[in-house]
């Protein structure tokens, strides 16, 4: 590129703005040129000017405001000031990310180059006040029913599931349908749970074992789709929560568009997980779950709240995937209340 000197003109003419210093022409030839201007009408003029200065980039914004090798001075397309990057290192050791975006509700986005994808990774961080770490991570876990509250999520069911607790993977099969393209499916793997410094992680990637559907008739299959959850009490019952995702919809939309819509949805995950994890639902169903353990006599897997009437009022739904989405949730809620009370039940 060149510099901002060397593709200045020696001098500009008055109409253009002030004269820039340069080397002087000789004073034979200064006076040549006041006698031909002098005797030139102005539209010789303009043309002679016109010609000497064909095929440049016409010097007038460089003087607007200052020196054009000034930063502060220059505006990027756009209308926004230039300003240097601010980049960040993850502990993964790969190329550093950089912040695109910090909303009004102190969520930083950040971006980076993704090899061998046309899309970009995007990490997302954000402190939520008041939001309990518990209520966050069973947000996460949640994985039956993000259709209830994950932006473009529209079915979600387990697919096979190896947890036990707050630990080890599940398989999930998800439809998605975004804005401008058609719906897509895929099916992740999540594995993650408590970690050694008390804070609490999830990743997820699309494996190549098998297990879950086909793809639908009228979805394009997502191949790419990886990324995780970090998820930290910061005290003061705030939670500190990182969000990160790759993912490539498969589409003939430049890369650019992607990246724009990545980085706009990314934030109102994190929301909709927030808004989730506020809501009040998991302390209502523990409640419950309470309640139906410590009621009137009968097993408390079979009785009127359990699972015999659930899957009853299901199949007359007749829709598979609810009826797997719906009894993955209630055997989950089960196994978590039979974990909290050490699996001891004396009522068989």
């Amino acid at each position: 590129m060149r510099s901002a000197e060397a593709s200045r003109p020696a001098a500009l003419p008055a109409p253009y703005g002030n004269p820039v210093a340069g080397p002087s022409p000789p004073l034979a030839q200064q006076n040549e040129d006041d006698t031909e201007n002098s005797s030139s009408s102005p539209g010789v003029k303009n043309e002679r000017l016109r010609l000497k200065y064909r095929g440049r980039r016409c010097p007038r914004w460089r003087l607007r405001g200052g020196d054009a090798s000034s930063a502060s001075s220059t505006k990027p397309r756009g209308g926004r000031r230039s300003s240097s990057r601010e980049l960040m290192y993850d502990d993964d050791g790969g190329a550093p990310f950089e912040k695109v975006a910090d909303t009004k509700d102190g969520i930083a986005v950040w971006s980076r180059a993704a090899p061998g994808s046309n899309a970009k990774e995007v990490l997302a961080e954000c402190v939520f006040k008041k939001t309990p770490v518990a209520s966050f991570w069973r947000a996460v876990c949640d994985v039956e029913r993000y259709q209830e509250f994950v932006p473009f999520v529209k079915r979600s069911f387990v697919c096979k599931d190896t947890r036990f607790g707050s630990s080890g993977a599940v398989w999930v099969y998800n439809v998605v349908k975004a804005p401008v393209v058609g719906p897509r499916d895929f099916v992740i793997k999540i594995e993650g749970g408590p970690r050694t410094d008390g804070s609490m992680a999830s990743t997820w990637h699309v494996p190549d074992d098998g297990v879950g559907p086909a793809a639908t008739a009228g979805h394009v299959r997502l191949l790419t789709n990886g990324g995780g959850w970090e998820i930290r009490d910061v005290g003061g019952g705030d939670t500190a929560v990182r969000y990160r995702v790759l993912t490539d919809p498969g589409t003939a939309l430049p890369g650019f568009l992607v990246d724009l819509a990545n980085q706009s949805s990314v934030p109102d995950v994190m929301r909709a997980f927030n808004a989730r994890a506020m809501c009040g639902i998991y302390e209502r169903e523990d409640a419950e779950a309470a309640s139906a353990s410590g009621g009137g006599g009968g097993n408390w897997l079979l009785d009127g709240s359990g699972v015999a009437k659930e899957l009853e009022e299901l199949l007359a739904w007749g829709d598979f995937g609810r009826i797997t989405t719906s009894l993955s949730a209630r055997l989950r809620k089960m196994a978590n209340a039979w974990e909290t009370r050490g699996g001891n039940d004396t009522r068989r």
